[in-house]
């Protein structure tokens, strides 16, 4: 009984950032062998990339799950049909969400965490890659996963990934064909990348640019895009699948973050990628509420082209000669903190922005809440924070009146509202949106409740102490 059976049967940029679950699995040594439940279409075309594990056609996966006992089973999807999946598995764990009997359950500090990201992710400083192995990790320390550090192919190719999943999410054509011709006339090579979707994208934008042989979009299948994208020096690209794939390949990517995105959360999750941002307060949104998409509007070519020349001329040496970005554009280098986890840090002098700052208490206040000995990881985010415009007694008394209504709830004084988390001021939701999900989860547990409200109390005394 030491086979581990992971359900992950999303798009093609899901897949790809359980490659480094996959591959920290494997290091475990009681994981003798790894089953993987994926779309074909994805999983099929990267088996020459992906970690050495065996995978099955997702319209397989309830029989493979009935197959045989299992050590360990990870369900990664929302899909209804994997939460039956893993809640009628015979397996000593279980990770992510399960449905048993008709109930739901979320297995999992850190899968009941991402969870509750729904339409609530403002603040969240962790990136999705590292929340699918946390829980895996009793110390919280995700060193070693298998990362490739990015290295260009010094073709002079440079990669526009021209879609995503969203339009608000991608640049428009003639973003893009303005982009094409100022890397072109630079003596680059560009080329327009994208599937079949991206057909009218893709001729769009050659027309546009007057580049017709640097099309590409629906021409290539998945494995053939692999051997392409290995040969550029540079892929400038959206949130989108593709990116995913270019920044476990070892390809240098500039990711182009902009609309409802949040790059600390889903951006390139390899060491030494580069992340072009809005300086804007709603950077990071779960969707935009304005009328016109006003990050998008930043984003101009020969800003963004002066940024893919300093990369490509410059590399590592930007960190120490950063480029002159114009107004109300950040950026940023992936990396890799002292327990592994990703990073975003700042190219450059950056704005005095409590948003991050934030981040890193938020992120340090569940890692505590995870595992008590991180304890002293809050000394120095409440020191940063303290040192900003932030009023941070608001932000204790806050958490303090979070405690308070758990503690009521536990004890059966006053039941949460439904719109418990929505009810708080943004900067107080992610803290109010796990205890609710926490609390709804383990429905008539007390004991799971019980051990909430002490966890959460501990922690909360020691931030008013400090």
């Amino acid at each position: 009984m030491s086979t581990t059976l992971v359900l992950q049967m999303h798009r093609l940029g899901d897949l790809i950032l359980s490659f480094p679950l996959l591959h920290y699995l494997q290091r475990r040594t009681s994981c003798r062998d790894i089953w993987v439940v994926a779309e074909p279409a994805f999983f099929q075309p990267l088996l020459s990339v992906a970690p050495s594990v065996t995978f099955f056609p997702a319209a397989q996966g309830e029989a493979i799950a009935a197959s045989q006992p299992f050590e360990l089973g990870i369900n990664l999807s929302s899909r209804p049909a994997s939460a039956r999946i893993l809640g009628g598995m015979q397996t000593g764990q279980r990770l992510g969400l399960s449905e048993q009997k008709g109930a739901l359950h979320v297995y999992g500090f850190w899968q009941l965490y991402r969870q509750a990201l729904t339409q609530n992710n403002r603040g969240n400083p962790f990136h999705w890659s590292d929340l699918n192995t946390l829980d895996l990790a009793p110390d919280a320390d995700i060193h070693g996963i298998g990362h490739t550090l990015p290295r260009p192919a010094g073709t002079g190719r440079v990669g526009l990934v021209l879609g995503a999943s969203e339009v608000a999410k991608r640049p428009s054509p003639q973003f893009w064909a303005r982009l094409a011709r100022r890397l072109a006339a630079n003596g680059h090579m560009p080329l327009f990348l994208g599937g079949e979707a991206e057909r009218p994208l893709g001729k769009e934008t050659a027309r546009l640019s007057g580049l017709p042989q640097a099309d590409l979009c629906g021409k290539l299948p998945l494995d053939a895009l692999v051997n392409v994208m290995r040969r550029l020096d540079l892929c400038i690209t959206p949130d989108t699948g593709p990116m995913h794939l270019a920044s476990w390949l070892g390809v240098p990517v500039l990711n182009l973050s902009l609309g409802p995105v949040h790059a600390r959360e889903t951006g390139p999750s390899s060491p030494g990628q580069w992340v072009l941002r809005a300086a804007m307060s709603c950077t990071g949104c779960w969707q935009c509420r304005h009328g016109n998409l006003h990050c998008h509007g930043l984003f101009t070519a020969p800003a963004v082209a002066s940024v893919a020349e300093a990369v490509m001329r410059h590399g590592d040496g930007l960190l120490h000669q950063p480029p002159n970005l114009p107004a109300g554009l950040e950026l940023f280098r992936t990396a890799r903190n002292d327990l592994g986890l990703h990073q975003l840090r700042p190219v450059g002098v950056r704005r005095s922005c409590v948003r991050g700052l934030l981040e890193d208490f938020w992120q340090a206040f569940f890692l505590a809440l995870y595992q008590p000995a991180h304890l002293p990881l809050l000394q120095p985010a409440l020191e940063a924070l303290a040192a900003s415009p932030l009023p941070l007694s608001r932000l204790i008394e806050g958490l303090h009146a979070i405690c308070t209504a758990c503690a009521r709830h536990v004890s059966g004084k006053a039941p949460l509202a439904r719109d418990f988390w929505r009810s708080h001021p943004p900067l107080l939701r992610l803290v109010a949106g796990f205890c609710q999900m926490w609390l709804e989860n383990a429905q008539a547990d007390s004991r799971q409740q019980a051990c909430l409200l002490h966890d959460l109390h501990t922690l909360v005394t020691q931030v008013k102490q400090k």
